[in-house]
């Protein structure tokens, strides 16, 4: 017999049922879509590849050594570091260019506006040691027909290597022309470069950037060609620009330089670096997006797709995860791959293994030091490390641009010190401290600096800092803000614990 208390009963367990079954659904599909960008923080340039399905890819190191990091990934969305083509120092190193031939992998890559070579059995390398390949140029790319192997680059230009890779067999020539950016279009310089090359279905595609990489928000962009050779002549899309920032009102600004790889079940996407809207501080950051294939052999980015929207995952059952956490314990015996000198890499001039980063003082200010700086994304997010000096050293923790542009509070024999963007020096504390906690909070660009002394309770400086000017609009470079730590004067900085919050933490 159905009474009324039976009926209410079924009726609600039906309901919550129905409720349940809706949010799991909910759960489900939010497991099924990522949103850009795909890697926190400064990762221009990207250079990805499928092996079988395995994904690889590196990216400008710049200023920084270990340089080239190599990324992996099984999904296309969650990356993270397996090793460094490069450990020493060879210079600024933008946009490489990474590669598979024969079944042996490549990476062609500018150091000082000069080409150099390395080669590997397998992405994770070991790496060999630079090939100079004597061209003075940026941007290379590389792609083969019959047996005969091309290396494009800046400005249309391109050369002939001999068969092995490793060296020059004709010199650069003019292949390409810009595409005519229409004259409405606000941009920094034509700047045809970027070339990113791909054969597909017996035809020969080429990707360049234009516009400018910085400058107006409308100013970088993906141009694309094809050809029946890999020599040209190309023959413009009829899609062009296939990515652009269409207002300086978008959340992703200054999109361009995009290559494009495949899944192994066929599905086609492509990278791209841009700026975030107010947030230019943190750098190029890495997006993702789907493209497709037209009846007449083009591509193109899914109309329905913006570079802001929730895309599904390239390859099923995966989920997007927290980018990468760069919080240390040195623990290891070997520094971690989030971590990269400026200017050098100098492995006697530190050490790591049980819970301390030994870090050697390098110069008399932080003008002629080097900084180990690691890169991170997120508007708000606090830092914090232990540090301990010997008696005629200053270290401690900075928010890095470069050396003229910096902000951070560092313990040295005077006593605690703040220094804000500006430069300025600020004095806390009484002298002979040898050790100390030390936190930066980020709060969406505006700083607050904290320390404690040992046996004591947190205090916050008065003095705080902002850095949302601090990009390369402003002071050039095409670098990002870095945590980092610090070490000049003389003798050793020791740190312990290096710790990072996606958010704001005052605990």
């Amino acid at each position: 017999m159905i009474t009324r208390r039976r009926f209410v009963q079924n009726a609600s367990a039906i309901a919550i049922s129905g409720l349940t079954f809706q949010f799991r659904s909910l759960a489900q599909a939010a497991e099924r879509i990522y949103r850009n960008p795909i890697m926190g923080g400064d990762h221009p340039d990207a250079s990805p590849i499928r092996v079988g399905n395995d994904f690889y890819l590196t990216h400008s190191s710049f200023d920084y050594a270990p340089g080239l990091l190599i990324w992996h990934s099984s999904d296309l969305v969650n990356w993270r570091p397996v090793s460094a083509a490069l450990r020493g120092y060879y210079g600024s190193v933008w946009a490489p260019y990474l590669c598979e031939y024969e079944k042996r992998f490549y990476i062609y890559f500018p150091a000082n506006n000069r080409l150099f070579v390395v080669h590997a059995d397998h992405p994770e390398g070991p790496w060999s040691e630079p090939i100079d390949l004597g061209i003075s140029a940026i941007d290379p790319a590389h792609i083969a027909e019959n047996g005969r192997r091309f290396l494009y680059m800046n400005g249309g230009q391109m050369a002939e290597l001999t068969a092995d890779g490793l060296h020059v067999k004709t010199g650069p020539r003019a292949a390409f022309d810009p595409w005519p950016i229409p004259v409405t279009t606000r941009i920094e310089c034509v700047c045809l470069e970027g070339p990113k090359l791909l054969e597909h279905n017996g035809m020969f595609y080429l990707n360049v950037a234009e516009g400018g990489t910085g400058g107006p928000a409308t100013s970088h962009s993906v141009i694309s060609a094809r050809s029946q050779h890999a020599e040209g002549p190309w023959e413009f899309s009829p899609y062009n620009p296939i990515i652009h920032t269409r207002s300086r009102t978008d959340r992703w600004l200054s999109v361009g330089h995009g290559r494009l790889v495949d899944t192994a079940d066929g599905r086609w996407y492509m990278t791209v670096h841009a700026y975030e809207n107010g947030y230019r501080a943190l750098g190029r950051q890495l997006l993702l997006l789907p493209v497709e294939w037209t009846a007449d052999g083009w591509f193109r980015v899914k109309p329905e797709i913006a570079a802001d929207s929730a895309i599904p995952m390239p390859v099923t059952g995966s989920s997007q995860q927290e980018f990468l956490d760069p919080s240390d314990t040195f623990d290891a015996p070997e520094l971690g791959l989030q971590w990269g000198f400026w200017h050098e890499y100098d492995p006697k001039r530190f050490d790591t293994g049980k819970g301390l980063l030994r870090l050697a003082a390098r110069g008399k200010y932080l003008l002629d030091t080097s900084v180990l700086a690691t890169a991170v994304g997120g508007h708000s997010y606090t830092i914090e490390v232990d540090v301990e000096i010997e008696p005629e050293c200053e270290a401690g923790l900075l928010l890095f641009y470069n050396p003229d542009h910096a902000t951070g509070i560092t313990l040295s024999p005077d006593g605690i010190k703040v220094r804000v963007a500006n430069g300025l020096t600020f004095s806390k504390g009484s002298k002979a401290i040898p050790r100390a906690t030390l936190r930066i909070v980020n709060d969406d660009q505006e700083l607050d600096f904290y320390y404690r002394l040992p046996g004591q309770p947190w205090q916050r400086a008065q003095e705080s800092a902002e850095i949302s000017g601090m990009h390369h609009n402003v002071l050039g470079g095409f670098l990002d803000v870095r945590p980092a730590l610090c070490a000049w004067g003389a003798g050793n900085g020791f740190f312990r614990n290096f710790r990072y919050w996606p958010k704001v933490n005052l605990h």
